[in-house]
């Protein structure tokens, strides 16, 4: 009888020793899945930030038409009419 009831504590000890372990693994995946994610939003946000830096520095190397359509020329004198 005590060696029945020895052996069932054991198997429920060995039990709740695999679910916490299995319990622990998920929390590590989670935290790592986490960190991944926070990396990867800070990259795009330093990408984007890149690019909008050298937009401001860089003018386009060859203007679309709706790009030069949208320059601001000044009005034509009459002497440049001629």
């Amino acid at each position: 009888m005590k060696l029945v009831e020895r052996k069932k504590l054991e198997e429920e000890f060995w039990r709740k020793q695999e679910e916490e372990e299995v319990q622990q693994r998920e929390e590590q995946c989670q935290r790592d899945l986490a960190h991944c994610l926070e990396a990867d939003c800070i990259t795009a946000i330093e990408q984007q930030r890149r690019k909008n830096w050298m937009k401001t520095f860089q003018p386009p190397l060859s203007p679309s038409n709706k790009e030069m359509n949208l320059l601001d020329y000044p009005p034509l004198t009459k002497r440049q009419c001629v």
